[in-house]
């Protein structure tokens, strides 16, 4: 069984900004990408629209969002 998370974030509204933000996430390091699936997400799908991101994830019953947020406070 698969759950779907949903977020919003809305960036500072600053076109240059966003550009170098949406640039900087084209490709991402495969550590991430690692702890994306080790932290059980299997899909994650992100767009953005003016100022607004909005993400879907997909992940599997051991998906734990408050601690995949600890785990990526405590990531250097």
């Amino acid at each position: 069984m698969t759950d779907r998370t949903c977020l919003a974030l809305d960036l500072k509204d600053d076109t240059a900004l966003i550009a170098e933000y949406c640039r900087l996430h084209e490709r991402i390091w495969p550590e991430i990408a690692a702890s994306i699936r080790d932290a059980g997400i299997i899909g994650m799908e992100i767009w953005h629209t003016g100022n607004r991101l909005f993400m879907v994830m997909e992940t599997d019953a051991s998906f734990d969002g408050a601690a995949k947020a600890v785990a990526d406070a405590a990531n250097p």
